[in-house]
Formats: structure tokens, C-alpha cells, sequence
């Protein structure tokens, strides 16, 4: 009876009863700290299809994760900057790291609160040396909003999973059944969970969400693609209409009994779309982007904490 049980665990597929399983919570009993290296890699295609980069975006910041009966506490604080490249001061997204220090509050994948952003966004863009152009525009009140909806975003995905999941599978229609896929901004495709990794000394679970999703801020990339010499300047003048999709490959790695997370990373296959006001001719081009950012805990005690 052993050997044949143990000849219907050796095909998993088969015999999905017999899959390991791993439950996610996001009860801390105490506060966990850590650094965080947040990166970004912005490339567009030129007219040959060729990749070139136009912008690298590094930050540094410290992050605090606790809860308090079902609400989840997070805070985080900005320590250092070095992004290059052309747009390294210019991405409203990107700057938003910068923020002094950024609170959030939220039950299971809701957010409930964003405090310190907007203050924090408009110190960051005033301390920075600019065309007033550019402040000008960075400054756009509309803003607000697209930062605190990619601040959500990253919680809503990084909080997806609640409960038990096979440590191995496709487990879209389990999340779909259970009410976690319903956002009104974004369309999920899948969600895979993908077993466990060593990430910073620890054993992470890993899982994958790919979607599609609209570009809050298409000019700024279309900025990099027609000012940066990758493409002929007769395309500064298709300056309207400026929109995006992007297809998304975005894996989360956590520690379940927790949430605490070990690393993010967004894959972005985008398509952009432009207009010449003058001719009214319309014109796509393509960028690939890949943001990452690496959680590894402090150790205890080390600043005399």
C-alpha cells in the first residue's frame, strides 16, 4: 500500500491531492525591518528594433512591516539615491521613492490609508535643479492620484494570496472563486505559484501574477524614446495622444507566515502610441521594463535596537 501511494505522489499532475501546501497570513507578532534596493531599467526600441536603455533608476530605503490585530502596518523611509541616465530625475514613479517617509495602512489587500506622499512628492520635485518646464509639469496635481494608485497597486500584489495554496500550480480560478481578482484597473490573465526559493538567507515563497495594465504616465518614456537620440527628432512633434498597454510578469517572493516580503520583479512589455498634431499621423513604438526591488532584513539588535 506504501509504494503504491507513493507511486501516485510521483505524478503530481495527475494527482493534485497528493501537491504540498502552504498557507499565507500576513500576522506579525513583532515589527520587521529592512533595507530595500528598489531598481528600475527604462529601454525603448529604436527604429532598427533594437533595445536601448535610456534610464537606470536606484534607490535606497528602509521599510518597517508590523500589523495590529487585522490591520496592516507598513512605513518607509528614504535613505539614498543614484539613478543615471536621461530621465533619472523626471519619473514622477520613480521619484516617488525619494519621499522623506511614506506610512500605509490596510486590511488583507485594501489599503486603507497613504499618508506623507503628497508632501513628500512636492518637496522631492522643488529640492531637484530643473527647467521650470519640467517642475512645471512634475508639479501637475492630477499626479497625486497615479502615485497613490501605484502605491496600492504593489500592495494589492504582494497581498494576493490569503489562505492555503498548492505550493505548485495555477491557481487563477481558486483566486477568482475566492473574490481576490476583481480590480477595476488592470486585468489578470494568471497567477502561478512557483514553490519555494534562498533568497537572503531565508525560504521564500514564490508566486507570479501576469496581467495587463494601462501606463499612468506614458510621457515620460515617450520623453526618453524621442528626446535621447534613439529615434529621428521629426518625432518630437508627435507629442499627443500619448497612451500605453503593457503585458506584466510580475513575481512576488515572500515569506508566507507573515508576508514579509524578499523580493519584487516587474516585467513590462509595452506598446506606446503617439500622435503628430500637425499631420494627424500616428505612430507606435515599443519599451521594455524591468523594476526589482530586494528586501534583506536587518539584523536584530544591529543599530542597538
Amino acid at each position: 500500500m506504501k509504494k503504491i501511494k507513493w507511486l501516485l505522489c510521483a505524478f503530481p499532475l495527475l494527482f493534485a491531492a497528493c501537491d504540498s501546501q502552504v498557507e499565507v497570513s500576513y500576522q506579525l507578532p513583532n515589527p520587521v525591518k529592512q533595507n530595500l534596493y528598489v531598481e528600475g531599467y527604462f529601454s525603448t526600441l529604436d527604429l532598427k528594433g533594437e533595445e536601448r536603455i535610456g534610464t537606470i533608476t536606484a534607490t535606497y530605503v528602509e521599510t518597517e512591516h508590523s500589523s495590529l490585530g487585522d490591520t496592516l502596518l507598513f512605513n518607509r523611509k528614504y535613505e539614498i539615491d543614484k539613478s543615471r541616465g536621461y530621465l533619472k530625475n523626471y519619473m514622477p514613479s520613480e521619484l516617488a521613492w525619494r519621499v522623506k517617509s511614506l506610512s500605509m495602512k490596510a486590511v488583507d489587500r485594501e489599503v486603507l490609508e497613504v499618508n506623507g506622499l503628497k508632501e513628500g512628492y512636492d518637496s522631492v520635485v522643488h529640492s531637484l535643479p530643473m527647467p521650470e518646464k519640467w517642475r512645471t509639469q512634475l508639479l501637475n496635481p492630477e499626479y497625486e492620484k497615479h502615485l497613490i494608485r501605484a502605491e496600492k497597486h504593489r500592495w494589492e500584489m504582494t497581498h494576493l494570496l490569503k489562505g492555503i495554496y498548492p505550493e505548485k500550480a495555477n491557481i487563477t480560478e481558486q483566486l477568482t472563486k475566492e473574490n481576490r481578482l476583481n480590480f477595476a484597473l488592470i486585468t489578470i490573465d494568471s497567477v502561478i505559484t512557483e514553490g519555494f526559493q534562498n533568497l537572503d538567507r531565508r525560504k521564500c515563497f514564490t508566486y507570479t501574477v501576469f496581467l495587463t495594465e494601462k501606463e499612468s504616465f506614458p510621457y515620460y518614456i515617450w520623453e526618453q524614446h524621442v528626446n535621447s537620440n534613439i529615434v529621428p527628432k521629426e518625432f518630437q512633434k508627435y507629442n499627443q495622444g500619448l497612451k500605453a498597454e503593457y503585458k506584466t510578469r510580475y513575481q512576488i517572493a515572500m515569506e508566507p507566515a507573515g508576508g514579509v516580503l524578499c523580493q519584487e520583479r516587474e516585467v513590462r512589455e509595452g506598446v506606446h502610441t503617439m500622435v503628430n498634431p500637425e499631420s494627424g499621423d500616428t505612430a507606435t513604438f515599443k519599451s521594455n521594463i524591468t523594476l526589482e526591488r530586494l528586501y534583506t532584513k536587518q539584523v536584530a539588535n544591529e543599530s542597538g535596537s
